[in-house]
């Protein structure tokens, strides 16, 4: 068994300024007083390791080891950690995970070494046993799981949304397409990115289509415009999105909604129900003290404005399993579910006047729908 190497830059990969920034600043300009331990979180396909392998490439000679595991369940990291172990050399041909965290613990003087943990999304992971300490020793963790910052919460990067400058880089970077555009193409990719929620993976996959679906006639270039799969995707979006696309971000061999399932078939199903309640919301700022105020009500109409049907008492009834506890309201069930989702990347949340408000990706909203 050989030892995992990080996966290499796709040729789609788009810098993003200010996370490359703040990851810089932390792991090479400023001089540490202690162990760097530096968390990027985010929602699965906005390129947590891309912009790891990124990193390695731009700085080849700052680590004399490079020690890459998948972190995607506590026996991936030991299998990871004992296949590294065993490269050490002679007398390490027996090597078990345990001798690689001493290893790790023991960086030789005027050495600085680095240890990545990717994927770490699973919220029941303890990865507490696999965190060496070492002032010489960096550590790198990416994850869905927001709650993977705790980890580093001076240095935690939380990967968002592309800016739409960056979102329209990748797009045009994936089909192989350059500035300028005719008016009606520009209109059309900048509400394609949009629509796409300025997610790299979602850009990337768009792109991709774009250029396969593109042609060269008598050496006059035909692309499939991006007001075309505009067209598609509001049409045949849970088709389009989907689809895996090989050539995208490090071969990543998912499609958006694919990598969005991963995560809902990890969540307890009070959560999957409530991030379907939340669905026809407008995406932005739900407030929670609605939800506080309607079970104060009993989920009832304060006033008979327009009869209802016979699925309203079915839908109170649902609402009432869901955000109750012991036949009662309770906040902080609630905000046990809220939690649950965030971990996963699936809603963001934001406090305005002391109350609390809730957001999803435009994508993660359109695939609930779908």
């Amino acid at each position: 068994m050989t030892a995992k190497t990080p996966p290499a830059v796709s040729p789609h990969f788009v810098l993003r300024d200010q996370p490359w920034k703040k990851m810089v600043d932390y792991l090479v300009t400023t001089s540490p007083a202690q162990q760097r331990i530096f968390p990027i979180t985010g929602m699965g396909g906005c390129g947590k390791t891309q912009l790891v392998s990124y990193f390695l490439l731009q700085y080849p000679n700052l680590y004399s080891q490079s020690i890459y595991v998948d972190a995607s369940s506590s026996s991936s990291i030991k299998v990871g950690l004992q296949a590294w172990a065993r490269t050490l050399g002679d007398g390490h041909g027996d090597d078990v995970w345990e001798d690689a965290i001493r290893a790790l613990s023991r960086v030789p003087h005027g050495e600085q070494w680095i240890l990545i943990l990717d994927n770490a999304d699973d919220p029941g992971l303890d990865l507490t046993q696999f965190l060496p300490r070492h002032s010489h020793l960096t550590i790198l963790i990416t994850s869905r799981n927001r709650d993977i910052g705790d980890h580093g919460p001076h240095s935690h990067l939380e990967l968002g949304e592309m800016t739409p400058e960056e979102a329209l880089a990748a797009l045009l970077q994936a089909a192989q397409r350059k500035l300028p555009m005719d008016d009606e193409e520009m209109r059309s990719a900048q509400i394609l990115i949009g629509d796409l929620g300025w997610l790299a993976i979602a850009l990337v996959q768009a792109g991709t289509y774009c250029y396969q679906l593109s042609s060269t006639v008598d050496g006059v270039s035909d692309p499939y415009t991006f007001t075309q799969y505009l067209s598609l995707l509001r049409s045949h979006r849970a088709d389009l999105l989907k689809k895996a696309e090989p050539s995208s971000l490090d071969n990543y061999q998912r499609g958006v909604y694919t990598t969005l399932d991963l995560s809902y078939k990890a969540l307890p199903q009070e959560c999957r129900d409530f991030l379907h309640f939340l669905s026809p919301f407008h995406y932005i700022d739900i407030p929670l003290a609605a939800f506080a105020q309607a079970a104060k009500n009993g989920f009832e109409d304060p006033y008979d404005y327009h009869p209802r049907d016979d699925s309203h008492e079915t839908t109170i009834s649902k609402l009432k399993h869901l955000l109750y506890k012991e036949k009662e309201w309770n906040e902080s069930h609630l905000q046990g579910i809220v939690q649950n989702l965030r971990s996963f990347s699936l809603v963001t949340a934001s406090s305005m006047n002391d109350s609390l408000f809730l957001q999803l990706h435009p994508l993660v909203q359109a695939w609930c729908r779908d």
